[in-house]
């Protein structure tokens, strides 16, 4: 009777502690991309700011909705990467590659109001300097745009 007691009263406990190391593996990914939305949200703020645009509650439920759809996607593809794909898809890096590098961008580009300048150009030939085979590229880009 009184290990029936002390489960049912230790319960809870066990089924967070669970719930937290099944889920472990994710963390990074969730505070990266939180990290990524919060320096978004104060880069839109400033930017708003900056061009006199009202701070409305529907642009913080936006970022509210991000950081909720954001996770929920990084969890699920978690699920579906190990319960499914059985680790042989990085599905949850994929993932979080892609929502990182949208929110890296959306940075970038408020930056550039904020500061009036082209940082995304500036970015682009750095990276063009450091990887010389990457000038090929855009110059075949640049043709197959016109």
């Amino acid at each position: 009777m009184a290990l029936y007691k002390y489960l049912s009263a230790n319960l809870w406990k066990f089924v967070i502690w669970a719930f937290t190391v099944f889920f472990l593996p994710t963390y990074q990914f969730i505070v990266v991309i939180l990290i990524l939305l919060i320096i978004d949200l104060i880069t839109g703020i400033w930017k708003s700011l900056k061009q006199g645009n009202p701070i409305t509650s529907k642009k913080f439920g936006e970022t509210i909705k991000k950081i909720v759809l954001y996770n929920v996607g990084i969890i699920s593809a978690y699920l579906v990467q190990h319960l499914i794909a059985l680790e042989a898809v990085k599905l949850m890096w994929f993932l979080a590659v892609l929502i990182s590098v949208k929110e890296f961008k959306s940075i970038i580009e408020n930056i550039e109001v904020i500061t009036n300048t082209k940082l995304w150009d500036f970015l682009v030939r750095q990276v063009t300097e450091i990887f010389p085979n990457a000038k090929e590229l855009e110059e075949k880009n640049r043709e197959s745009e016109k």
